[in-house]
């Protein structure tokens, strides 16, 4: 079979959307498919496109062994702003395009959405190719905006964004979501339950394990006492997150040197997020850039307690991937995040972690507290997740049911419509 890929992000970049998106190419290619991949310049999380990829409106590479075109994308200045976030979508939907001419003529393409408008360009390649068409969502559009005010419901925008996703959805010949509560707000807004299948992210549990603190070097590296409780947040700097609320949680622990809060990551909301800690005239908390990904494995391992905080209005539309990593390192989560959210009916069903009302800074610092003073709690939460991410979330367990799925929708000359 011949399988086209169309997702904005792509190895090698580390963060985003872009390692699910290779693992899931390499796996179709090692069950004997022709794959090649059309995806964007790596430019994630510093919007800025890398050295090495810069000036360049097309370009082909291979990587493990599987063909990767990528087409120009446009970098907006303010990438916080809600017209140039739709525009950097919009312009990448149609520089994509290009992908028809690279290639075998496809008999699947799969499209790995946001952003939503790529599933335009699916369509419309699906259906030049005689192909079918799978929509993997990873994160539900326009619903995301709205939580995040980006977009106002009622809106003209909102309006042409619903249009958009029903249009989308009535197109594929099947739809692919990450967690269940994506699957029901899919039901809610009437797609068949036959055309949803939830196939959710996944994690190699051997490149993510625990690592005991005798033979940890991250704590040293960083020049934290081993003796510290160690409170971190791992990934990307968004508005979505709400990562103020652990910025102005962590002041209650400015003066006390037994207690180390830290953020490593970069995005487009990091700026703020230190202005902030300066207005708080924090001293102590700790922001470190990304690190290597060969040493996530050692860092996760190295937090007494690992962070997520989410804005109350995220509920169903959300499921972070970093929730696998942390689960994987065997370290408890701490989340402020709605008790609604699929985030934390996870965290709660599992027993992974302690979850607290979103944005309210008191009661996350309250929550350090008792988990710094209820040690063998907080080590069964991490001993939990390590469990769930070898019996659930195992990358080679996951990826056999997704790519069976993908060859069962494949077979067949189902020409999508694009009326």
């Amino acid at each position: 079979m011949n399988i086209v890929v169309l997702g904005l992000n792509y190895l090698p970049e580390s963060t985003s959307i872009g390692p699910y998106t290779a693992e899931l190419a390499e796996h179709m290619r090692c069950r004997g498919h022709n794959v090649r991949v059309v995806t964007g310049f790596p430019s994630a999380p510093n919007w800025k496109v890398w050295p090495g990829y810069r000036n360049r409106i097309f370009m082909r590479e291979v990587i493990n062994g599987v063909p990767v075109f990528r087409c120009y994308l446009y970098i907006p200045k303010n990438p916080r702003k809600a017209l140039s976030r739709v525009l950097f979508d919009s312009v990448f939907a149609i520089s994509s395009l290009a992908g028809i001419f690279v290639g075998r003529r496809a008999n699947l393409v799969v499209v790995v959405s946001p952003p939503l408008q790529l599933a335009i360009t699916g369509r419309v390649i699906a259906a030049l190719s005689r192909a079918r068409l799978f929509l993997h969502i990873q994160d539900l559009v326009p619903d995301a905006a709205v939580a995040v005010s980006a977009l106002r419901k009622g809106s003209v925008a909102w309006y042409l964004g619903r249009a958009l996703e029903k249009w989308a959805y009535r197109g594929s010949t099947g739809v692919g979501v990450i967690c269940e509560g994506m699957r029901r707000n899919l039901l809610d807004k009437g797609i068949p339950a036959n055309k949803v299948t939830t196939l959710p992210d996944y994690i190699d549990p051997t490149f993510i394990q625990p690592i005991d603190r005798e033979n940890n070097k991250f704590r040293a590296k960083a020049g934290i006492s081993s003796r510290a409780f160690l409170v971190m947040y791992s990934g990307s700097v968004s508005g979505k997150q709400g990562l103020e609320t652990y910025v102005e949680a962590a002041a209650a622990f400015d003066t006390d040197r037994t207690v180390v809060c830290c953020l490593i990551g970069e995005g487009a909301n990091l700026s703020e997020l230190k202005t902030l800690a300066g207005k708080l005239s924090l001293r102590r908390f700790m922001f470190l850039p990304l690190q290597p990904r060969e040493s996530l494995a050692s860092q996760l391992s190295a937090a007494d307690i690992l962070i997520i905080t989410q804005r109350a209005l995220v509920t169903d539309i959300v499921f972070p991937g970093k929730l696998l990593y942390y689960m994987a390192a065997g370290t408890a989560i701490l989340a402020g995040v709605n008790r609604e959210s699929e985030t934390s009916r996870f965290i709660r069903k599992h027993q992974v972690g302690v979850v607290v009302p979103p944005e309210d800074p008191s009661a996350l610092a309250a929550a350090i507290t008792w988990m710094r003073e209820h040690p063998e709690q907080t080590c069964e939460f991490g001993r939990n997740g390590r469990h769930v991410i070898e019996t659930q979330f195992d990358r080679s367990l996951v990826l056999e049911r997704f790519g069976s799925h993908l060859e069962q929708l494949g077979n067949g000359n189902l020409s999508p419509s694009l009326t």
